[in-house]
């Protein structure tokens, strides 16, 4: 199951409005934070493919998928926070 793109787009904003009033320290801070959880994430994924099954097919894994969506969805913004690149 895919979020809604309304949702992360959504929370995407605050999260960007959130991070540029940060220090560029704290931004740091929350990339490498993130960047740590979506490595997480990827590994439980790439875990689940070697044992033989098919996380992006059905409803078994769809909590690691939404995590794993999300992750990807945070480090994106707060990479282009650190980077001052803006969102598409």
């Amino acid at each position: 199951m895919e979020l809604p793109e309304d949702v992360v787009e959504s929370f995407a904003s605050l999260d960007r409005a959130r991070l540029s009033r940060m220090s560029d320290d704290a931004r740091a801070k929350q990339l490498e934070a993130r960047q740590a959880l979506l490595e997480y994430a990827e590994a439980l994924w790439q875990d689940v493919r070697r044992a033989g099954e098919q996380p992006d097919v059905g409803e078994k894994y769809e909590a690691l998928a939404i995590v794993r969506e999300v992750a990807r969805s945070l480090t994106a913004v707060a990479f282009d926070t650190v980077y001052n690149r803006q969102a598409p």
